[in-house]
């Protein structure tokens, strides 16, 4: 955000960490779906309205910190001091096109959406690969083969390692970290599954259901990248049924906007993970299966605790 790497012990973790839990408190269908609904909420003395003030309070102590933290910067590099800068331009019109709002909306997707959801996804890949010793073996073989061992993993290698690519889908699928999607509204009416349904009626995508259900996938319920893969072990193309039936970043022309950078670091980390550790399970206490639907609630799914070994190749 601001061109520097704390560490575990800088100073805005443990704000992002008191943000995150608030977040996942807050943001569930119930209390969140209420709040869009009737925003006036928020200022009664309900339990969740609490949650929102205390979060906005934490929001605001991070966005202070943030700020400290870039004066102290001289080489101003990073998101944040590009936007600060985008403050003093005007338009055409000698009016400010960005303001403090949307550099507060950017860091909360910054910071709330786009690492609450990839972080569920890859403390997710980490627990089923731990379970399936011969599905790493396969990923190894292929990175060492497409990337090698005495280089780092680059984006260009996505498109020929088609395994991490389907374990990558399959492991968005089968958790389906955000189980409902952000409301919509249809344009027009319309007959959906028999029932006819007005023009500007909201519609909250289940793709949870999408996800499991059997009329769509073989054995929903169970972990399988190859469903993904063709019978030459490629990724199948975007116009096959199966592939269009994955919803995991919605679907259309407002699906979600940071579906490519998602994609990219999840394949990053794993190919870097594969490429120099072996994940174990703990010697004598063997992890349970990770069942989708045992997943920790909130702002997007997260696994149960868990414990790995990590072994050096």
């Amino acid at each position: 955000i601001i061109g520097r790497s704390f560490g575990k012990e800088g100073p805005l973790q443990p704000l992002l960490k008191l943000e995150h839990d608030l977040v996942n408190r807050l943001a569930n269908p119930g209390s969140d779906a209420l709040l869009s609904a009737a925003p006036f909420l928020r200022i009664l003395p309900l339990p969740m309205s609490s949650v929102y003030r205390e979060l906005k309070s934490i929001h605001q102590r991070f966005l202070d910190t943030l700020e400290m933290l870039s004066k102290e910067d001289c080489e101003k590099t990073g998101i944040y001091h590009t936007m600060k800068e985008a403050l003093e331009e005007r338009d055409e019109n000698g009016k400010m096109w960005f303001t403090d709002k949307n550099i507060s909306a950017v860091l909360v997707n910054i910071t709330g959406a786009a690492y609450l959801t990839t972080r569920g996804t890859l403390l997710s890949a980490i627990h089923i690969l731990a379970k399936r010793p011969e599905l790493q073996k396969s990923l190894q073989r292929e990175v060492d083969e497409v990337i090698g061992r005495g280089q780092e993993p680059k984006l260009s290698d996505q498109k020929n390692c088609p395994l991490m690519g389907a374990v990558v889908m399959e492991t968005l699928r089968y958790i389906s970290h955000v189980p409902v999607l952000i409301l919509h509204a249809t344009s027009q009416s319309t007959i959906i599954g028999g029932y006819y349904v007005e023009k500007d009626t909201v519609i909250v995508p289940n793709v949870w259901a999408m996800h499991h259900s059997e009329k769509y996938w073989d054995d929903p319920f169970s972990f399988k990248p190859e469903r993904f893969l063709d019978r030459e072990g490629q990724l199948l193309p975007a116009t096959n049924p199966i592939r269009k039936r994955f919803a995991a970043f919605g679907l259309g022309k407002r699906s979600c906007i940071g579906e490519v950078f998602a994609k990219s670091r999840i394949f990053l980390f794993l190919s870097s993970l594969m490429q120099m550790a072996t994940i174990a399970e703990p010697e004598g206490k063997p992890l349970p299966d990770l069942d989708p639907r045992n997943m920790v609630p909130g702002a997007a799914l997260q696994p149960q605790e868990y414990d790995v070994r990590f072994l050096l190749r």
